[in-house]
């Protein structure tokens, strides 16, 4: 789950860029308490809405008759919108304040969804290229604006904020199964349309009690960023972050997919495999904090992707829906820690430089997610073998356990 803004604006002590400080003293507990109920009830909704294509890519793909690589665009489409949206909510939300870039965000999701296959898949892209933006606008705005929230402790609310994701991460598939039948994906994407407009709503009657400044932060120069990617650690750590949301996005969004089209597996029953993944990327990262107290980072991250190479090739090369299911598991449970331990070793590299260089780590952690589930879905339309594709991931994953022992956090000479 993307809670980089968390993280960084917490080791910041609270200084949220272009936006001032809230202190506890200027909210009353009750409206502290209603504005942490709209946060984390968004966040269960920003985690159905950001996994969604997975479990729906086996209906869509028969809906519109897609090959493996139409069907691997549509992930695409989602995270190239998510790069936009993230580059965009540094420009809105020094202007607009968080209550109005919430607002227009769900918004958003509320127009991508009212028209979400009323058409052919080209517009279903379009559409879902739509929703991208609003979960690059709404992810790190939700997380900046819990940096300002009265809370006995930032760190600890802000992962209990983002431990709601995987809450919503694990009900979608459930919501698809128990929905889709009935209601079609018209109604479906109906429901979360008027969802979508609820929170709308909620996030622009909240007034907003303070002038939100215009000033922008200064611009670095080409020779500032090259300065800083020639740091050890730079290069790797940016990998990193690529190619981990792109394993992430590339087995959670196919093993649906994959899981359909197993001998005695009907195509009308419902995916458990991305039910399996993410119950135990949640479960993961609950183990992670206890693991850290007894392992250094180093170790927790390399055997993580140890057992996440292993997952997902038992994944790969799995003919039953039973090792299908204990690929994932394992999996999932590897990849756990791995995303914010990068995130800890990008703030303690380059500090300071960090609020400025996230929007090249983060952005290209969303394009990473972009890329690798279409790479899958490439190989798998020119091989005519969905299992040929999940080898992608595996060698992926391969590659970061060596990329991770060059990104170990080695601070930046100040």
């Amino acid at each position: 789950m993307p809670d980089w803004q968390s993280s960084l604006s917490s080791s910041a002590r609270g200084g949220t860029p272009g936006q001032p400080p809230t202190s506890s003293g200027s909210f009353s507990f009750a409206n502290a308490r209603a504005e942490w109920a709209r946060l984390h009830a968004g966040f269960v909704y920003i985690g159905i809405v950001s996994i969604l294509l997975g479990p729906l890519l086996p209906y869509l793909a028969r809906r519109w008759s897609l090959s493996d690589s139409q069907a691997g665009f549509l992930f695409t489409a989602q995270y190239s919108g998510n790069v936009l949206g993230n580059l965009l909510t540094g420009l809105l939300l020094p202007q607009l304040g968080s209550s109005r870039v919430m607002g227009i965000s769900f918004l958003i999701f509320a127009l991508g969804f009212s028209f979400l296959g009323t058409g052919p898949w080209t517009l279903a892209c379009l559409l879902i290229f739509l929703y991208g933006i609003a979960l690059g606008l709404c992810v790190p705005t939700s997380n900046l604006r819990a940096t300002q929230l009265p809370s006995a402790s930032t760190a600890n609310a802000l992962s209990l904020l983002n431990s709601f994701w995987g809450i919503g991460a694990v009900l979608c598939p459930f919501l698809v199964a128990a929905l889709l039948p009935s209601l079609g994906l018209r109604g479906l994407a109906a429901s979360l349309a008027a969802v979508a407009l609820i929170f709308s709503g909620l996030h622009f009657a909240r007034p907003v009690n303070t002038r939100v400044p215009t000033t922008r932060l200064p611009g670095r120069s080409p020779g500032a960023w090259l300065a800083q990617l020639r740091h050890v650690s730079a290069v790797p750590l940016l990998l990193l972050f690529f190619l981990y949301v792109g394993v992430e996005s590339a087995l959670g969004g196919w093993v649906a997919a994959y899981e359909k089209r197993m001998p005695g597996v009907e195509s009308s029953a419902w995916a458990l495999a991305p039910v399996v993944f993410y119950c135990f990327l949640l479960i993961g990262r609950g183990f992670t904090a206890v693991a850290l107290r007894r392992q250094s980072q180093g170790a927790v991250s390399w055997g993580g992707l140890l057992c996440a190479v292993a997952g997902a090739a038992i994944v790969a090369y799995s003919h039953i829906p039973f090792l299908l299911y204990t690929g994932t598991a394992i999996a999932g449970f590897g990849l756990a820690p791995q995303y914010p331990l990068y995130v800890t070793w990008f703030a303690e590299t380059f500090r300071e430089d960090a609020n400025w260089l996230g929007a090249l780590y983060f952005g290209g952690a969303a394009l990473g997610g972009a890329v690798l589930p279409w790479l899958v879905g490439i190989i798998a339309a020119h091989t005519n073998s969905l299992r040929t594709g999940l080898i992608l991931p595996v060698a992926v994953t391969g590659v970061m356990v060596t990329l991770s022992l060059r990104a170990r956090p080695r601070a930046v000479p100040a």
